[in-house]
């Protein structure tokens, strides 16, 4: 390539990104509202994606979509496994 000359690797969207960095974020600051955010957005990004060509990303939208997914699951997970300890807590006590 001669010199001065860039190659341009292509425009990504940046609700792909957004979707990366919250499904990210999601396990580490607010793992429900940037979850959900994160899920919210991967969607959007697929479909900004899918309607124009050339437009990159896809990738990090389904890692984005996938992490909040995961986050939203590990969140729910813990719910439960509170509950249940909360529950078998009280009910041992009273025997």
């Amino acid at each position: 390539m001669p010199a001065g000359v860039y190659a341009s690797a292509g425009e990504t969207s940046g609700k792909a990104i957004a979707s990366l960095v919250l499904g990210i974020g999601g396990f580490v600051i607010f793992p429900v509202v940037l979850s959900i955010l994160a899920i919210v957005f991967g969607r959007s990004a697929k479909r900004e994606i899918a309607e124009r060509p050339g437009l990159g990303g896809a990738g990090l939208a389904t890692a984005g979509i996938v992490l909040g997914w995961v986050g939203v699951a590990l969140v729910a997970l813990a719910v439960l496994l509170i509950a249940l300890l909360v529950v078998g807590s009280t009910s041992s006590g009273t025997g």
